[in-house]
């Protein structure tokens, strides 16, 4: 896999799955790399969502469960998926930025029978569960794994991507809209992860 006209490509020379997001701008400077969560179970979800002109929001890549990916911007055109966002003295991250998305229902709450529930109210099964405090909160949650593949999936990308782009650092949607936003969440591996793409012991 590799990276041409700043669209993910197969060795072989293909584009990897590409749908287009109507929710994107013109050029970007990428100097960090903002990882998050889709907040759904679905890849198919996830897509159509921003696909939609009214979601207001798309991220350059969306990597589902099994390790599959959809590209939905080119990584020199701006996606919209940090918001209202600040690091260090940048304000608006979208600019700043290539945003990934996995696949990962995210933050969860218990029903009266002890199941896990999306914000959506679909059950996710307990064994993909675990039980965490989120840095910007004092108390434990719910929180939907990621799994491996998608893990090893983000991490070959994000590798191609610094090769590329170069970046500064690798941040959280929670790092740069602390108090609003909580993704990737307590349980997405950021520390092995970032030294991966950045290539820090």
């Amino acid at each position: 896999m590799k990276i041409s006209n700043h669209l993910l490509v197969a060795d072989s020379g293909e584009k990897l799955t590409y749908i287009k997001s109507p929710n994107q701008a013109a050029g970007i400077s990428p100097i960090y790399l903002i990882m998050h969560y889709t907040a759904g179970p679905t890849l198919d979800g996830a897509v159509s969502w921003f696909k939609n002109p009214q979601a207001q929001a798309s991220a350059h890549l969306v990597i589902d469960r099994d390790g599959s990916m959809v590209q939905m911007v080119a990584f020199n055109r701006r996606a919209w998926h940090a918001g209202k966002s600040q690091w260090g003295n940048l304000s608006g991250m979208n600019q700043y930025s290539i945003g990934i998305e996995l696949v990962n229902a995210g933050k969860l709450s218990k029903n009266a029978n002890g199941q896990w529930l999306t914000w959506s109210k679909k059950v996710i099964p307990s064994e993909d569960v675990t039980v965490a405090k989120h840095k910007d909160e004092s108390s434990e949650a719910g929180w939907h794994e990621y799994t491996e593949a998608q893990i090893e999936v983000a991490s070959m990308v994000g590798l191609l991507l610094h090769k590329a782009y170069n970046f500064t650092d690798v941040l959280g949607h929670d790092d740069v809209s602390p108090g609003h936003k909580v993704d990737p969440g307590p349980v997405f591996p950021m520390n092995s992860f970032r030294s991966i793409v950045l290539g820090r012991a």
